[in-house]
């Protein structure tokens, strides 16, 4: 079953990361920054074999403490370098969920960033095996069929009492019924290593 991703990060990398979705966020404002982080230029980061890795990934903003937008790639194909500068920006402008990010909430807004492990299929024939196997273990899940897919990341279940849950809930988000179930639909499972501004900032 799914590993975490095969790179370790150092607080000092994490920092990284970080200081290059913000400063994509700063640049786009014109603006000053506004965190606590040590602000680092898009392509100068220190470590470029970080920067240089092929992994998913997923940028989420929040505004005091809610949800302001997420957006993300659950396969590899880009460079973080690439990746995570293109998914702030998307997260902060381009979420239809949420207005776009304002220039005066930009010091009140805490990026995440999830990091996910390769995707492992998993083969079940219904929802209730699925709920019994996700009860082991609260893995990122992904949902496929017929040109409809839908993505949770692991931080999601703290959102919900139980798998069946955190399945409707990503079902509806896909765009099926709350209580649909085929056959045809394929499940892959992640996980990630994720950090914030929340915990490294300061």
């Amino acid at each position: 079953m799914p590993a975490l991703p095969s790179v370790n990060l150092t607080e000092s990398d994490k920092r990284q990361l970080l200081a290059l979705a913000r400063s994509t966020l700063i640049d786009a404002f014109g603006s000053v920054p506004a965190a606590n982080l040590p602000m680092t230029a898009p392509g100068k980061l220190p470590n470029e074999t970080l920067v240089e890795l092929k992994l998913g990934c997923f940028v989420t903003l929040t505004l005091d403490g809610k949800l302001k937008g997420c957006m993300g790639c659950i396969e590899g194909e880009r460079t973080l370098a690439n990746s995570i500068p293109d998914l702030a920006s998307s997260s902060a402008f381009y979420d239809r969920r949420f207005s776009p990010l304002q220039k005066s909430q930009l010091g009140r807004v805490t990026i995440e960033i999830s990091l996910l492990s390769p995707l492992t299929p998993l083969n079940v024939s219904s929802q209730l095996q699925l709920e019994k196997y996700l009860a082991r273990d609260h893995y990122g899940l992904v949902l496929k069929e017929d040109g409809l897919r839908a993505v949770f990341l692991p931080q999601v279940w703290a959102h919900f009492p139980s798998p069946k849950a955190f399945i409707d809930a990503l079902k509806v988000k896909g765009g099926w019924p709350e209580n649909y179930w085929s056959d045809k639909i394929e499940v892959e499972l992640f996980k990630v290593i994720h950090f914030s501004e929340k915990h490294l900032g300061g």
